[in-house]
């Protein structure tokens, strides 16, 4: 009872710890993401603004890093313990009752299946969502810097119809992902629910004909446990993946100015001057502009 107690303790201890080095380790993800973001579009030129949106700059600045740094929190705090107990409780599971986590053979690719279809739908969904988002926060930003325009000229109530048209979408379609995901919970509650039923069930027989410890029960619910944890950690993915999706985008986006690979050295009378320049409109045919 006295090492139970101090492991108990040792256990707390390193749970906190985990806690605070995955709050430290997730905040610091984000911050060194929203700084990568930001030097990536002072890169760009004004066709990929035009290309992206400010709006949607924004969102992915903010609301995409948010959703990217708590499921990296999640991931420190429960990927790293779950598949460690999982495996161990495996083992010991296997070698005290063969028979006994054959259960899992049925529960876990049910549980699987579930997962998959869920994320299978709900990912697009969250994609969505997002670009929606970008909408809400574009037509507040237009509201906002042109308010004197739009009273000036009485498009105050066409102004508050585009906005609650905006609002309203991302409504619809923040409703039919969470209900997807909602189901999840009570999905993956009743498959483990079952396999709790079957593991006391042949447990107790098991154990009824002596083939048994009753404490070997404990491994199988470790098993039950772990990949409890598992599966709502994975609920919490397909948003962020959407979110990471969208600042890969970013990353990966080239800006059409070019900056000379070799630096220019200073002159004593700085000097700036046009040779048989050409600009073009982006999309346009001709040039504009021709031998400047």
């Amino acid at each position: 009872g006295v090492w139970m107690a101090l492991y108990s303790f040792i256990s707390v201890l390193a749970g906190v710890a985990n806690v605070y080095t995955s709050a430290i380790a997730s905040q610091k993800l984000g911050m060194l993401l929203r700084r990568d973001i930001y030097n990536k579009v002072m890169s760009f030129s004004n066709k990929e603004f035009d290309q992206i949106g400010t709006s949607s700059l924004i969102t992915r600045t903010t609301n995409d890093v948010v959703q990217i740094q708590n499921v990296a929190m999640m991931f420190l705090r429960m990927m790293l313990m779950s598949p460690i107990m999982l495996v161990a409780a495996s083992i010991m599971a296997y070698s005290k009752s063969p028979q006994l986590t054959k259960i899992f053979l049925v529960s876990i690719p049910v549980l699987v299946i579930v997962i998959g279809i869920a994320m299978y739908f709900a990912i697009p969904l969250f994609k969505a969502m997002q670009k929606k988002t970008d909408r809400i926060n574009l037509v507040f930003r237009e509201g906002l810097t042109g308010v004197r325009v739009i009273r000036a000229f009485g498009r105050d109530k066409f102004e508050q119809s585009r906005f609650k048209d905006a609002n309203d979408d991302y409504t619809d379609n923040a409703i039919k992902v969470f209900t997807i995901m909602s189901a999840i919970f009570p999905l993956v509650t009743l498959i483990m629910s079952g396999t709790n039923v079957g593991i006391t069930w042949f447990g107790a027989k098991l154990i009824s004909y002596q083939a048994m410890q009753t404490g070997d029960l404990v491994y199988a619910m470790q098993v039950m446990i772990s990949f409890m944890l598992l599966s709502m950690i994975f609920v919490m993915v397909p948003r962020a993946q959407a979110s990471a999706d969208r600042i890969n985008e970013l990353f990966n986006s080239k800006s059409t100015i070019i900056d000379p690979k070799e630096s220019v050295k200073a002159l004593e009378k700085p000097e700036l001057s046009f040779k048989d320049v050409e600009f073009f409109y982006d999309g346009a045919e001709e040039a504009a502009l021709k031998n400047v």
